[in-house]
């Protein structure tokens, strides 16, 4: 077995041995261990490290800050973070998707941290991991619930983004606000990045949650590096002036609309969902019987399967699936879409006419 050499950040002595100890006797690891970001940052510059685990709420300089500097260094080292906060499986899945080899909340269970640090170096994780991404270091701050100003700089540009407990709340640069502004920082290649805590905006301009603000970036830098996509940046449709419901049609907001679909007949759960991540965007009904989550995750393997089989120009409206006692639905909001509706049934109560029906009625409403 090949030793790996992992740089251990966290400011508890204490924590800091125990974690050391356990690692060291998993057999995988060398563990370097470092006070405070600063700390380690001084030992990248001199040791080689495989992997990196910080903890985030740390003197001197904190992991947030800490990954910042990664960020601006562009190393593709993966990084796993230990948080006090709770973090929900997909968020978990999200922050992975943004370059966080994996995530762990204290008190960490050492009996299956080296299993989960190694799975982070697997040859095949570690191939597709870019590093840690602005995009995963703004998701941290949001399950950090921070407060402050994030400088975004690159190539000759500037950019603040605001965050109040850990929501994004105004966004900055030449002469664009709100969420405009966002969505042009977010796509500047090569950025540098630097953390102000406890700046507060003056205004709030954007009321989208980040999540949705971060999957739009995601979807513009994508349409840019598509062959025959656009080269140079287009300015997103504004995301404060939805397109115009036809005339009799409500458009209700997401939750509303989500308990609606809750409410077809033989309905057990419905949620809004990314194809590209997996992540839930928003979901009702569920319960002990059925996770959400777990359900929607899966949902959306069967999509990106589905998307990945079409040929050009070629799309897909809707998927159904038989599981055992229930129908699984997915029901894309457009045909070049990657975000869907999922709608789980009881085979024994529903239509699934009808609730095909009723589904593609209220995908139509969504102003995403």
């Amino acid at each position: 077995m090949v030793v790996k050499t992992l740089l251990l950040v966290d400011d508890d002595p204490f924590v800091r041995g125990a974690l050391t100890r356990a690692l060291n006797r998993a057999g995988a690891f060398a563990v370097v261990p470092a006070e405070h970001g600063r700390h380690a940052l001084q030992l990248l510059d001199t040791e080689h490290v495989d992997v990196m685990l910080t903890d985030l709420q740390m003197p001197v300089m904190d992991g947030l800050t800490l990954l910042s500097h990664l960020v601006e260094r562009g190393l593709r080292l993966p990084v796993a973070v230990m948080t006090g906060h709770s973090i929900a499986p997909a968020m978990r899945r999200q922050l992975h998707a943004y370059g966080i080899a994996a995530t762990f909340t204290k008190p960490v269970d050492v009996s299956v941290l080296a299993d989960e640090l190694q799975r982070a170096l697997d040859p095949e994780t570690v191939g597709r991991i870019r590093g840690i991404t602005l995009f995963g270091l703004l998701q941290l701050l949001e399950v950090e619930q921070k407060t402050g100003l994030v400088v975004v700089n690159a190539g000759g540009q500037e950019g603040r983004l605001y965050f109040e407990s850990g929501a994004l709340v105004h966004a900055h640069t030449r002469g664009l606000d709100g969420v405009d502004a966002a969505y042009e920082i977010l796509t500047w290649p090569d950025p540098s990045v630097e953390i102000f805590y406890k700046r507060r905006a003056r205004e709030h301009t954007v009321k989208e949650r980040l999540q949705a603000v971060l999957m739009e970036a995601a979807r513009l830098l994508d349409e840019r590096g598509r062959p025959g996509g656009p080269s140079e940046p287009v300015a997103p449709p504004p995301a404060t002036a939805p397109a115009r419901p036809a005339p009799g049609v409500d458009q209700l907001p997401e939750q509303a609309l989500l308990e609606e679909a809750l409410a077809i007949d033989g309905a057990l759960g419905v949620a809004l969902v990314h194809a590209t991540s997996g992540m839930a965007l928003g979901q009702a009904g569920g319960g002990r019987e059925l996770d959400m989550d777990a359900a929607a995750a899966g949902a959306a393997d069967v999509a990106r399967a589905a998307i990945g089989t079409l040929r050009s120009g070629d799309t897909t409206q809707d998927i159904m699936i038989t599981l055992g006692k229930r129908y699984h639905v997915i029901r894309f909001l457009k045909p070049d879409s990657d975000v869907f509706l999922f709608l789980v049934l009881d085979r024994e109560r529903a239509s699934l006419g009808m609730a095909r029906h009723r589904l593609a009625q209220i995908a139509r409403r969504f102003r995403l």
